[in-house]
């Protein structure tokens, strides 16, 4: 049985941090999207509750 070389721990590594860094892009992109709709409601709502 051979066993994992170093370069391939190395290798799984970044992998994994792309994965990462991947992921919490994603989260940004989410949470900035929410915030823009949590504006909108608010602002849709200050609008109906003002006629």
């Amino acid at each position: 049985m051979q066993g994992i070389t170093f370069d391939d721990l190395v290798k799984k590594v970044k992998q994994q941090e792309d994965t990462v860094v991947q992921l919490v892009r994603i989260v940004a992109a989410t949470n900035h999207r929410i915030a823009e709709l949590q504006v909108k409601h608010e602002n849709l709502e200050k609008t109906s509750l003002s006629k």
